[in-house]
């Protein structure tokens, strides 16, 4: 799933509205890419290596390298037609939308997956399933709740801020005060506004999803437009009333945390919206190994747990995973979105090591995308018995559904 390769002609192909689009897969490159020397130099100054690589080709033209990261990113000059640049993965992208949501806990696609299996975009199916969940929520109402706060006014109408009033002295005819309000200005509706703002600044592929998106916002002018991140998605509290928010607001993360808008303000002449498959299919196995261990109460398991690698606390660790029971490390897994050769890479092995006889462990396991039944196991002789499990991300998205039990 991350081997490199390299595809040369890469002449962009004319789509529809003038668009132009050049298509590469993750991990490899294309050659001899036509880019009008303004979009080669915004590339190399926005984007991380990690991300996309950009060098002259002795072709002519540029050489584009796609890292671990899959998406889209969209350049839009004014004196140029738009160009749309499509990393696409290896994984199947109907079973790359299935990472997605279930990594990410967003509602199953069900009857919405069918139109995706036709399409080479991650971008705008996932912003039109948002924008569609979004207005069901307008629908039914948006989520209202009582806030305490404070403020200085002109009338009493709350519990009167004693100290801070006379602190003022006694001339002030402000009423320092705390009030409870019945308002829809909450975390959840903030955090859906400040995704749907960011999107009515991007562009898409389907022109009618920016409408679509500007009418979602207009629903949620009640909640303050604050600075918001993805960390305060993992803020909300899910009751009965709020539940219908986990997906979207699931969603939201996603583009918070992934959707770039490099550019000044009003235009935004780069958009980007990539997903890092490393952390994606590490997310995705801590979402399988979790949900297996949620039925056992004596296991858990923990994801980036940190961990120190020396007595001086200096030397910081994180393995991927790590299996408890009844509170003691029992096992250690680590997920690494490469291609697996005939034996595990030495560094991972001896990351392996060091994570278990820091905690006392003995068993590890290396879980690799690819074909194959069982993997290999290694007695390691510093007493560590390490083994290979690969997981297969090929095939229907059913076949890929019944290997997530196996």
């Amino acid at each position: 799933t991350a081997s490199g390769g390299t595809r040369a002609g890469g002449t962009m192909a004319a789509e529809a509205a003038g668009r132009r689009v050049s298509r590469l897969r993750e991990n490899e490159t294309l050659a001899g890419v036509d880019l009008p020397a303004w979009a080669a130099d915004a590339l190399r100054t926005i984007y991380k290596e990690e991300q996309l690589r950009i060098a002259p080709s002795w072709s002519g033209g540029y050489d584009l390298a796609a890292g671990g990261h899959v998406g889209t990113i969209s350049l839009h000059n004014p004196t140029h037609p738009p160009l749309d640049i499509l990393i696409e993965p290896k994984v199947p992208i109907t079973n790359l939308f299935l990472m997605l949501t279930y990594a990410h806990r967003i509602v199953n696609f069900g009857r919405e997956l069918s139109p995706l299996a036709t399409g080479d975009d991650i971008f705008d199916p996932v912003v039109d399933i948002f924008v569609r969940q979004v207005d069901d929520i307008i629908r039914r109402g948006i989520h209202r709740g009582y806030v305490d706060r404070e403020e200085s006014a002109t009338y009493l109408r709350g519990r009167l801020l004693l100290a801070r009033q006379v602190r003022r002295g006694p001339v002030v005819v402000n009423f320092e005060q705390r009030v409870n309000e019945f308002t829809a200005d909450l975390l959840e509706n903030r955090i859906l506004r400040a995704a749907l703002d960011l999107l009515a600044r991007a562009r898409f592929r389907d022109p009618a999803l920016r409408p679509r998106v500007r009418r979602a916002l207009a629903g949620f002018d009640e909640a303050t437009p604050d600075a918001v991140t993805a960390a305060d998605c993992d803020r909300v509290v899910y009751t009965r009333l709020t539940e219908l928010y986990r997906s979207p607001i699931n969603l939201a993360r996603l583009f918070l945390r992934y959707l770039s808008l490099e550019g000044s303000a009003g235009e935004t002449p780069f958009v980007s919206f990539l997903v890092p498959m490393p952390r994606l299919f590490e997310q995705f196995v801590a979402r399988l190994l979790g949900d297996y261990v949620a039925g056992r109460p004596r296991l858990r398991l923990e994801d980036q747990w940190r961990i120190w690698l020396d007595e001086e606390r200096r030397l910081e660790g994180r393995p991927d995973l790590v299996l408890k029971r009844d509170g003691r490390a029992l096992l250690v897994l680590d997920t690494k979105y490469k291609v697996y050769g005939e034996k595990p890479a030495t560094a991972d092995v001896n990351q392996m090591v060091t994570y278990c006889h820091t905690l006392g462990v003995s068993d590890a396991v290396l879980i690799y995308p690819g074909e194959g039944d069982g993997g290999d196991a290694y007695m390691m002789k510093a007493g560590v018995r390490l083994r290979t499990r690969p997981l297969s991300l090929a095939g229907t998205p059913a076949a890929f559904r019944a290997r997530w039990g196996e």
